[in-house]
């Protein structure tokens, strides 16, 4: 018989799971730029680099600009991710290579998301992206 513990442990590790599918499903935006429309909560928002906030919508379309070539879009690390019962959060780092009307970038950014069980279902509800090149090592 397994314990209450045993039980817990095979929850939270399913849960965990999930999130990091949703992480790999929102890095791979050169294969699926309209992932976020349907793995957010009605009350998503994304945080950009300026600070400003933006809605899943208006950055899928963003996603989707003539100006905006995503040439690569990959998950690099995930460096911490927890989950509870309906909530989880996650820092990770991606490599995207784009250009936007011509002008290349190379960037090394650092995310934070926020998760939220829905209906058995775990969405996005909380993005936030840094801006430039993230230094890995001060994550150690």
């Amino acid at each position: 018989m397994r314990s209450f513990k045993d039980m817990a442990f095979k929850t939270l590790s399913s849960d965990s799971q999930s999130i990091e599918a949703l992480i790999k499903g929102f890095a791979n935006r050169s294969e699926n730029k309209s992932f976020l429309i349907s793995n957010v909560t009605e009350n998503f928002l994304a945080i950009r680099p300026s600070g400003n906030p933006i809605t899943a919508e208006d950055l899928v379309g963003m996603y989707n600009n003539a100006d905006l070539v995503v040439e690569v879009s990959e998950l690099v690390k995930i460096h911490r991710l927890e989950a509870n019962a309906d909530w989880g959060f996650a820092a990770f780092t991606l490599k995207e290579q784009f250009s936007y009307k011509g002008e290349n970038n190379n960037d090394l950014s650092s995310y934070s998301m926020i998760f939220q069980k829905r209906d058995g279902a775990w969405k996005i509800s909380w993005m936030q992206r840094s801006s430039g090149t993230t230094d890995l090592s001060t994550w150690n």
